[in-house]
């Protein structure tokens, strides 16, 4: 069965830098129609999971103006055109907001944010090795931001209490800490 929608109609709200929103008359393969439903275009994000060789997690810690308030965040953001491809997002991203870099970045995870309304990816690295070489170099926005270690020797209770209150963030956090061997998933007894 088909199940995707047919765009009717498709005006333009607005489009600037930052926001790309369009309103589409659908219809649904039963013949429904839908209007308006608003769709937001935004480029692929990323997102690095980075981790020192003494076992430290690179975070950053900023104001997001949405919530009010300032987060502990994975360091990434937007692929720009000029980046050639993820990697070099995820490298540019690492280095502007944190200083640091690593010999390889893998890419473990591509999400879709909110497939309802968005129409981007987000994309998760993980770069083991990370080693600080310069200072931040800030975006207009960021002023403010600081970068923060966090060990993840011991106990890494810290991951499911909250410290990372983005649900992106988590969700990434949790794939990187899997592949590296930081998290294991252990079977629900109740559940068999």
């Amino acid at each position: 069965m088909d199940s995707k929608w047919r765009v009717r109609q498709s005006q333009q709200v607005v489009k600037d830098r930052w926001i790309d929103l369009r309103a589409e008359t659908c219809e649904t393969p039963q013949g429904q129609k839908i209007a308006p439903y608003y769709v937001l275009s935004y480029p692929d994000w990323v997102n690095i999971v980075a981790i020192t060789e003494d076992q430290h997690l690179v975070l950053t810690r900023q104001y997001r103006h949405a919530a009010g308030r300032t987060f502990l965040e994975l360091p990434g953001g937007a692929v720009e055109d000029l980046d050639k491809d993820l990697e070099v997002a995820a490298r540019r991203e690492l280095l502007e907001e944190t200083g640091y870099t690593a010999p390889h970045f893998n890419l473990v995870a591509t999400r879709f944010p909110n497939p309802a309304l968005q129409t981007n990816r987000l994309h998760t690295f993980l770069a083991l090795g990370a080693v600080r070489i310069t200072s931040p170099n800030l975006d207009t926005g960021e002023e403010g931001m600081t970068v923060e270690l966090k060990s993840l020797v011991g106990d890494l209770e810290w991951i499911v209490t909250g410290l990372l209150e983005q649900a992106l963030h988590v969700s990434s956090l949790h794939t990187a800490l899997m592949t590296a061997g930081y998290l294991t998933i252990v079977p629900n007894s109740s559940s068999r």
